[in-house]
């Protein structure tokens, strides 16, 4: 950043810099963007110190996401060192959204697979198109779903707090718009895939994820799991995740819980 670059950002308000994006390029033309809102909206692609291209559209929560998967909180996702897993290794995204985290997990673990678990339709849009800007594509499987204790239809319902907080189990007194979706059990998801490293923030979700893996004898390496206790038992959760032989490391903060969860090696 220029003399002149860093003089104009410090007349921003603080409220309405952009900042823990890793050092990513197209930071000027998302404060830009930023500071003109709502007049000028157009997606704003950056690139990260490592190459990945991120889209990201006119939807608040895409800027959160992005200081979350290229910021000071990465290693959440990408912790140091990287879990011990086969190089062709199955990753799961449940709520993969936008796709932030598919298009860096994929770069990461180049030679990796990922089932990407997303019931709406709008967001797979953004999430087939950050797939197709970092050419992995056919690296990854959609499925168009939601993670649900059954299989059937369910109605995905849509808050006025962004598109992070679309679910299954919001009231329904709360939702400003709704969509039909596909509900699917962990066993129709995935298939014949086993996965190494799953990543599942889908509010509420991360219950059924968790009771279904506990039934099975598939034990990811590594799991972060963001963690919603207005919809469901945390503490029952985690103790399900421990007697799996989990060992739990928090992550995240009082109001907006998370947890990685490692499988030692026995």
């Amino acid at each position: 950043m220029s003399a002149i670059q860093r003089s104009a950002y410090r007349l921003v308000p603080s409220s309405r810099r952009i900042k823990g994006l890793g050092g990513a390029k197209g930071r000027g033309r998302l404060q830009l963007r930023k500071l003109v809102a709502p007049l000028w909206q157009r997606p704003v692609t950056l690139v990260s110190a490592g190459g990945v291209r991120l889209r990201v559209t006119a939807d608040p929560v895409d800027e959160q996401i992005a200081q979350h998967v290229l910021g000071p909180h990465r290693s959440d996702y990408f912790p140091v060192p990287a879990p011990d897993v086969p190089a062709d290794a199955c990753i799961l995204d449940v709520g993969a959204h936008h796709g932030f985290y598919a298009a860096v997990a994929l770069h990461e673990y180049p030679k990796a697979h990922l089932v990407c678990v997303e019931p709406s339709a709008e967001a797979i849009e953004q999430l087939e198109a950050n797939l197709d800007l970092n050419g992995s594509r056919d690296r990854a499987r959609i499925v168009a779903a939601a993670l649900a204790p059954a299989a059937g239809r369910g109605e995905l319902r849509h808050t006025d707090e962004g598109s992070w907080g679309s679910s299954l189990y919001e009231d329904a007194s709360a939702a400003i718009t709704s969509e039909s979706v596909r509900l699917a059990t962990l066993a129709e998801i995935l298939g014949d895939d086993r996965p190494s490293i799953v990543k599942c923030n889908a509010e509420g979700a991360e219950f059924a994820l968790i009771e279904h893996l506990a039934a099975t004898d598939i034990r990811p390496a590594f799991m972060v799991v963001m963690v919603h206790p207005e919809f469901g038992d945390v503490d029952g959760l985690l103790a399900t995740a421990e007697g799996m032989g989990y060992r739990t490391v928090s992550v995240g903060t009082g109001h907006r819980p998370a947890y990685q969860m490692w499988r030692d090696a026995p």
